[in-house]
């Protein structure tokens, strides 16, 4: 029996590993919730389908300050479930996990009492509550790290064992440091997008009203993206690339820049060079591919006629082809030196018919456009919130 245990035991720790890895290999391509990171681990350890386990699993988190709260999860049908809502508890209390002395506890009724309902006593109302029987052993592990805490398993099948609280203690660390982990990511992704935001600030100083524009360039592409279907971690960069499209014109003299009537040939030659210089100064890093992607191809027109490269269709990367609809939009919305500014309706009037400048069925993607038409009133929501009463 003892070594049918350590054998359950060692897989389900071998299983933890596992998952770490696989999360650390993930880890720093995307940010993630604290719910993301131990839902799975969580589901691994608990009890069911054929696996030794606890059946309850509460987990608290000491937020400092006073606050000391937690949740049950349960195993059902194969998925974690939360049994409970915040479970607020004292600090102080006697139920209090953060009065845990040892990394682990081990504990099972027969050792301490006479009965099982004498057992009771041990435990907070509201976690016997959503256990919904009577626990009769838990195991208890510190958390440590940014996640500081603890986790009480209740009710392993028999008796909870030293082999158990190994999995559990497996548990405990894999949560603390991964979500230590991925706060110190999340911190990097901050700084990241900050200096992302500062670069775009910075190109666009020269030329009036384009500070808003960009921010809300970045909102049009994020939500075409999001009611395209796009998985979630595309639409997150493709909102805060957007606002990159035209980092290339900090190359281009402010005085074809802030012309006031239309450009001659040699200056809307220098003009196109912008998504050239935008790719180059965007460099190669992995991390601003999509940046890339956008500067470079947010001019190419769906039937093969826009610029710098004249691709066409889906040669054009996707988040070009968001990123030209959203630009068009606020172009036509916005004043220039050199042009009024259109309403809401004139401006789908343009993406329905057309003008001098635009077709809509030779240059844009015709999903993307779809979409657009979907949600054209989420674009004159942006735009009425993002701008300012001159502009």
């Amino acid at each position: 029996m003892r070594l049918d245990l350590c054998q359950i035991s060692l897989q389900q720790t071998q299983e933890l590993l596992r998952l770490i890895n696989s999360t650390l290999q993930s880890i720093c391509c995307r940010r993630f919730t604290d719910e993301e990171l131990y839902s799975e681990a969580l589901r691994r350890v608990l009890g069911g389908q054929g696996r030794r386990g606890p059946r309850s699993i509460f987990m608290h988190r000491d937020e400092g300050r006073g606050v000391s709260w937690g949740r049950v999860f349960h195993l059902r049908s194969g998925e974690v479930v939360e049994g409970s809502e915040d479970i607020i508890i004292d600090p102080e209390s006697v139920y209090s996990p953060s009065r845990l002395t040892d990394e682990v506890l081990v504990s099972n009724w027969r050792d301490t009492c006479e009965t099982v309902d004498e057992y009771q006593t041990n435990f907070h109302p509201r976690v016997k509550s959503f256990i919904g029987q009577p626990i009769t052993n838990f195991i208890a592990c510190r958390i440590r790290g940014d996640s500081a805490g603890a986790l009480l398993a209740f009710n392993y099948p028999g008796e909870a064992t030293e082999y158990d609280a190994g999995v559990l203690l497996g548990l405990a660390v894999m949560i603390g440091s991964l979500v230590t982990l991925s706060n110190g990511v999340r911190e990097t992704e901050s700084a990241f997008i900050y200096t992302i935001e500062a670069l775009a600030r910075a190109c666009e100083a020269a030329e009036e009203g384009t500070g808003e524009h960009v921010v809300r360039v970045n909102r049009y592409a994020g939500a075409l993206a999001a009611n395209m279907g796009l998985p979630i971690d595309l639409v997150e960069v493709i909102s805060y690339s957007a606002q990159m499209h035209d980092v290339g014109k900090i190359k281009i003299p402010n005085a074809i820049l802030l012309k006031p009537g239309v450009l001659d040939e040699d200056e809307l030659r220098i003009m196109k060079l912008h998504p050239e210089y935008g790719e180059r100064i965007l460099g190669d890093s992995p991390r601003l591919q999509v940046a890339r992607d956008i500067a470079i191809s947010h001019h190419e027109n769906w039937d093969g006629t826009g610029y710098p490269s004249g691709l066409r269709g889906e040669n054009i990367p996707l988040s070009g082809r968001i990123v030209k609809v959203a630009d068009v939009y606020d172009a036509l919305r916005s004043k220039r030196s050199y042009k009024p500014c259109l309403s809401h309706d004139e401006a789908l009037a343009v993406f329905r018919g057309g003008d001098g400048r635009i077709d809509p069925v030779r240059h844009f993607d015709p999903v993307v456009l779809r979409t657009f038409f979907e949600i054209e009133h989420l674009f004159a929501r942006i735009y009425e919130s993002q701008c300012s009463a001159d502009a």
